[in-house]
């Protein structure tokens, strides 16, 4: 089996850390400052150390032995799902050697920053990824009309060059997530949630090298719910399909329904074989039957591991997919939360 050199990258990285701190690594898409890496601090906080990386295909394939955790963006309530992602989760790894463990929502806050003590007064010009320009136009306007607006790279970067170089000290500001505060010197925020659309979410799965892989910065709520993603296919083709009349050829529909579990969305991705118009579909089930009351657990740092008996939540899961299967389906469990 070929080595892969993203894995190698982080192994070696990992391998350098010295003294006991024995949190795990997550990844996620960089650079620092980004809104990715703002999901990732909002729901793990210091509990992890945080690695930037080029793409979400690095991110995805950076899991493994030195990476328990990394977080990958899924769907943005504007401008739909990401297709790198669900691409990413046709692959036979996720089920075996990676695992969704859970999803994370970040409401889009963009900030306006400046060099501490500045004000809005002092801005000439305002720094940031075209995107995020675009985006906060009705705020621009009403408060900055005569400001010069500057497409760079990333949000990061805008709130960096401000940060760092002398010359836009004076009367530069940066649109950027709030976490940028944290990451570069001398940053004040002036604004917050200066976006156009304020419905504006993005949520994340994250990714994990072991399907029980606890995750930091967790507590146990009590809820009886569950969620899990299920991953469904047809055994037959479709140019098949169409051209049988036996019933007996299960259809999408027969699929869900043998599988008997509330789906609270479905996505569908073609086929990862390269089939004529094959399908995969993404099922994300939610289990309102599960009841922790009687869960026996163990506290393990601050997540709570179930322990004993086989619980009622994964065996209706499991349950499902043994009947997709029965029904002429294929079924792959690709992560619980």
């Amino acid at each position: 089996m070929s080595s892969n050199p993203i894995t190698e990258q982080i192994t070696s990285r990992v391998e350098e850390q010295t003294g006991d701190d024995t949190r795990p690594v997550l990844t996620y898409l960089g650079p620092a400052g980004t809104y990715s890496h703002q999901a990732a601090f909002d729901r793990f906080a210091k509990t992890v150390h945080y690695r930037a990386l080029n793409t979400i295909s690095d991110v995805f394939h950076s899991v493994g032995p030195a990476v328990h955790l990394a977080l990958l963006p899924q769907e943005n309530s504007i401008f739909g799902i990401v297709t790198e992602t669900y691409d990413l989760l046709r692959s036979s790894d996720v089920g075996e050697s990676r695992w969704v463990r859970g999803a994370v929502t970040l409401p889009i806050q963009h900030c306006l920053v400046v060099r501490r003590g500045k004000t809005l007064r002092d801005i000439k010009k305002v720094l940031s990824h075209e995107q995020a320009l675009g985006q906060c136009q009705r705020f621009l306007a009403a408060n900055l009309p005569e400001a010069q607006q500057v497409s760079v790279a990333s949000t990061a970067a805008a709130a960096e060059v401000v940060s760092k170089q002398p010359d836009a000290a004076a009367d530069c500001a940066a649109i950027c997530s709030k976490i940028c505060l944290q990451l570069f010197a001398d940053l004040e925020l002036l604004h917050e949630g200066i976006q156009n659309e304020h419905q504006n979410f993005t949520r994340f799965y994250i990714l994990a090298n072991h399907p029980t892989t606890p995750l930091p910065n967790t507590r146990y709520d009590g809820r009886g719910e569950f969620n899990a993603l299920i991953r469904l296919e047809l055994q037959q083709k479709v140019d098949e399909l169409n051209a049988s009349q036996d019933s007996s050829h299960p259809t999408v529909t027969d699929l869900l329904a043998a599988l008997c579990l509330p789906a609270i969305r479905i996505d569908r991705r073609p086929s990862a074989q390269h089939e004529l118009f094959g399908s995969v579909y993404l099922v994300e089930v939610f289990d309102n039957e599960a009841s922790n009351a009687s869960r026996p657990s163990q506290r393990v740092g601050e997540e709570d591991v179930v322990t004993g008996p086989l619980p009622p939540w994964k065996e209706r899961i499991l349950d499902g997919i043994a009947r997709v299967v029965a029904r002429g389906g294929r079924a792959d469990l690709l992560g619980t939360w």
